[in-house]
């Protein structure tokens, strides 16, 4: 009992010295001595733009100091905070539950695609704008929500750009609301003397109403989509038996627009004069360095770089931040520094901590530790580092000058994922980032011309990615007139054409353009449309397991590890999974040998993220090992077949969590997840088709394919099972460009079937 109540003293006091600790830093912060006048003009005006410099606290700070307010003081209130990645939304949230004083989940939580943690107490909700965007389809006024931040508005993502518009219509409304409750109210308390009227602004009545108004699944732990369906359920009916006075409590909303560099005037005028606040950073002057020349492989350069910093400035000066386009660029790096590594002093060492979408969050908080001693840590990092999250510790900043980017050409229907030089603005937001501890030095791997040559901004998602998801969101929440939305920037005419043929296509909408039952069916899924047609379709032709199994890998870009150095190696152990009609069913042959493995090989079963604290640390997953018999030796020999197999153990494991949260979604959309079609490829093919048929190429005589969007001519890549074969048409995941168009994910499929799986658009061809 002394023991025991030791270590509770021992906890306490170690809990109570770090609140006094996060408060002292959180004092410390440049926004700190700004926060009266924050307060005072976000409570003044409907609107406000908040410009503060990464790490002045802006993202942390501001929610918590209209909590502190008493914003939301009100039960079921709370403030929504979004930003474009799920990386910041989850980290970020973490910061500021600790901050506060809360466990993750309560007063302080996140929701991001197919992962949530709130409850109907959460105060502050961190969220991906996408989600913010789905929960518009079930709550249209976003009643819950008295203030909305937009963070990282400089991006302008595609759901952001889209956020900009309802949520001016929906203050606008609201507003209205607000007024003619007022009016409402008051010309009840006349008639009626003290009556209240059950619609007026009455705080004593809101806790009831709040209660009434609360959706059931709101805590739940899985996929947020509020307001599910039953089995039966009409997608295109109205709650007509909902009684009238179930209005939940009305309240005007604040919007708050966040971001580290932005067109202030642009948005300013947008959001009809909304005053701009600008807030200073902790920024120290930074040095900046370019080479003499182009670099002909940034990868091999920035090792390079790497390596020299360390053994040449003091290894406690400070840790090294590289920016990279992506996972498999961090991935590329992070095994050249390991092998360096074995060869430096054992008083010199350097150790890595990435930062990307699909890593597991636990490794995703290393970035945030500290290094053991006698080691410098290196973070690896894709443009997240930019603004969304602020990495402490960082004197050296390495800029590839390179990021991945997404685009679609209308005209050909080809949606791209290249690698492309960065913008000015950017650059100067990855130099900054050296300047948050002391002087700081940034080295860029591309020459001082080419950065004169780089745009001055990104330009926005919404004039340059594909609309077909957004629309649907669009035509889901009853906005009907697309081309007149308020949008900040109009995407293209042809792109809006593009998207709404597509839709048409997919059988989401009508002859006259609107959500038909099969939209509204395929907008209550967190996924794109071409995934939840494939999913609606999966019922009729009996294979939703393996239309599971698709739909979840193509959640992450490869399951399959090819290694540079092993590619011989890798290719004959993959050879076992591969089928004959090509890439897509042998991933589902590598599913179910790896399901067959661990049903046979291991106790292990791994589903979800929940518990992530009880996975053991030499196992790097997003899982939980869902069985009571669990040990390490049966998650090792997980990891050493995977590793043995060539296959790539976190992106399966994440694969497995995203077919999870899709499976729970189907059930209650009342769909029978377990039926499977056996060995018979042709249905699970013409079930894919159902999605894809804008995917689709010929075989022309010269060995090449041309594709039925855009008649362009397609190759299929060196790393697909079809490569070198002769199919008489194919079906591909993507499009890549190189030295020639490359077609990835690709099988093999009968002409006749284009026609069957999509009628309305080639139901009369003849292939």
């Amino acid at each position: 009992m002394e023991s025991y109540n030791h270590t509770n003293n021992k906890n306490g006091r170690n809990s109570q010295n770090k609140k006094i600790l996060l408060s002292k830093q959180r004092q410390e912060l440049p926004i700190y001595s700004a926060r009266e006048n924050i307060i005072q003009s976000i409570y003044k005006n409907d609107t406000t733009i908040v410009v503060g410099e990464t790490g002045s606290g802006k993202t942390t700070q501001i929610p918590q100091y209209l909590l502190e307010a008493g914003f939301v003081k009100e039960f079921g209130t709370s403030i929504a905070v979004t930003q474009p990645r799920r990386v910041a939304a989850t980290s970020i949230a973490k910061r500021v539950a600790d901050e506060v004083g809360t466990r993750l989940g309560d007063k302080v939580g996140y929701g991001i695609r197919f992962d949530n943690c709130f409850s109907k107490y959460t105060k502050i909700k961190y969220l991906t704008d996408g989600m913010l965007l789905r929960e518009v389809l079930t709550d249209p006024l976003l009643l819950k929500y008295k203030v909305v931040v937009l963070d990282e508005a400089h991006e302008r993502t595609l759901r952001t750009d889209i956020l900009f518009g309802m949520l001016k219509t929906i203050q606008k409304k609201r507003e209205e609301m607000v007024k003619a409750n007022a009016k409402k109210k008051k010309n009840s308390s006349k008639a009626h003397n003290s009556q209240e009227n059950g619609n007026s602004n009455n705080f004593n009545s809101m806790p009831k109403k709040h209660i009434m108004f609360d959706q059931d699944n709101e805590n739940q732990n899985d996929i947020s989509l509020k307001n599910t369906k039953p089995k039966n359920h009409n997608p295109d009916s109205t709650d007509n038996d909902k009684k009238k006075d179930d209005t939940p409590f009305v309240s005007k909303l604040k919007i708050i627009i966040m971001s580290a560099t932005l067109d202030a005037e642009k948005f300013l005028q947008y959001f009809n004069n909304a005053p701009v606040l600008y807030i200073s950073g902790r920024q120290f002057p930074v040095k900046t360095f370019y080479t003499y020349e182009p670099q002909s492989d940034y990868l091999d350069s920035a090792h390079t770089t790497v390596i020299q910093l360390h053994l040449e400035t003091n290894p406690n000066s400070g840790d090294i931040l590289v920016f990279l386009s992506g996972q498999e660029d961090i991935e590329n790096l992070e095994k050249l520094l390991k092998e360096s590594n074995l060869h430096l002093p054992q008083y010199n060492k350097i150790c890595t901590a990435p930062i990307y979408a699909a890593l597991p969050q636990k490794l995703q908080n290393k970035v945030f530790e500290s290094a053991p001693p006698h080691t410098r840590k290196i973070v690896l990092a894709t443009n997240i580092a930019e603004t969304s999250i602020t990495i402490p510790g960082i004197k050296y900043v390495i800029d590839t000058g390179v990021h991945k980017s997404r685009g679609y050409d209308p005209r050909i229907g080809v949606e791209s994922l290249l690698v492309e030089p960065i913008s000015k603005s950017s650059a100067r937001q990855r130099s900054g980032r050296a300047g948050r501890i002391d002087h700081g030095y940034c080295y860029r791997l591309y020459t001082e011309d080419d950065y004169e040559k780089l745009e001055e901004n990104e330009v926005p998602e919404i004039k340059r990615r594909q609309l077909t998801s957004v629309i649907l969101t669009l035509k889901a929440a009853g906005i009907d007139d697309i081309l007149r939305f308020d949008y900040m920037d109009a995407p293209s005419k042809p792109a809006i054409k593009s998207a709404l043929l597509e839709l048409y296509a997919l059988e989401a909408l009508d002859e006259s353009g609107n959500l038909s039952k099969l939209g509204s069916w395929m907008a209550e899924f967190p996924l794109d449309p071409v995934y939840s047609k494939v999913l609606y379709e999966s019922v009729k032709h009996k294979c939703t397991s393996e239309a599971l199994d698709l739909v979840a890998a193509h959640s992450v870009e490869s399951i399959f590890f090819s290694p540079v150095d092993k590619r011989h190696l890798a290719a004959e152990a993959h050879k076992q999974f591969q089928s004959i009609d090509g890439d897509h069913w042998t991933v589902i042959n590598l599913i179910k040998a790896f399901n067959e493995y661990k049903l046979n090989g291991t106790k292990v079963v791994i589903f979800d993220q929940d518990s992530a604290d009880e996975t053991p640390e030499n196992i790097e997953s997003e899982g939980i090992y869902e069985e009571v018999e669990y040990n390490k030796e049966d998650g090792n020999k997980l990891e050493a077949w995977c590793r043995k197999n060539f296959i790539n153990f976190k992106n399966l494991n994440h694969v497995f969590k995203v077919r999870k949260q899709i499976e729970n979604l189907c059930i209650k959309m009342g769909i029978d997840t377990t039926t499977s079609c056996g060995n018979d490829t042709e249905q699970v093919l013409i079930c894919l088709l159902s999605g894809f048929f804008y995917k689709c190429a010929m075989l022309q005589p010269d060995g090449t394919y041309r594709s039925l969007t855009g008649s362009q001519t397609v190759h299929i890549h060196p790393s697909s099972t079809m490569f070198r074969k002769r199919a008489s048409s194919i079906v591909y995941d993507q499009l890549v460009f190189t030295n020639k168009l490359y077609a990835k994910g690709v099988s093999s499929i009968q002409p006749a079937w284009i026609s069957i799986a999509s009628p309305r658009l080639y139901g009369n061809s003849n292939f």
